[in-house]
C-alpha cells in the first residue's frame, strides 16, 4: 500500500441543496479537501476520499499525487515563514557536567 494524497475542491451535503436549485455554487459554499489515505492505487484512494466528504459533491476531479503540497513547495524551494523550517538534528554535543569536585 502506499500513501494517496487527494486535494480538491467539494461542496458539503448541506449546501447540494442551495446548488441544485441556483446551479452554480458560491464562494462561500465551497470547502477545500487535502487528506491523505493509504490506498493500493489511485482510484480506491479517489474512493476512500469521496466516502469521507460524506454525501459531499466534487467540483472538478480532485488531485490524486504519492507528494503532499508541503514536499511540493519544499522541493520547489519557495519561502518558509520563520518557526516552521524542518527541525535539525544538533551536531554539537554538550559538555558532561562535572561533579563538582
Amino acid at each position: 500500500m502506499k500513501r494517496y494524497y487527494v486535494e480538491g475542491l467539494f461542496v458539503p451535503r448541506k449546501s447540494l441543496k442551495k446548488v441544485r436549485k441556483g446551479g452554480k455554487p458560491s464562494s462561500s459554499e465551497v470547502e477545500p479537501f487535502a487528506r491523505s489515505f493509504w490506498a493500493n492505487d489511485p482510484g480506491e484512494a479517489l474512493v476512500l476520499a469521496t466516502e469521507a466528504l460524506d454525501g459531499g459533491q466534487w467540483l472538478d476531479t480532485p488531485k490524486i499525487s504519492l507528494t503532499s503540497e508541503e514536499q511540493r513547495m519544499r522541493q520547489a524551494g519557495a519561502p518558509e515563514l520563520p518557526g516552521f523550517a524542518p527541525s535539525k538534528p544538533s551536531l554539537v554535543r554538550k559538555k558532561a557536567k562535572s561533579s563538582g569536585r
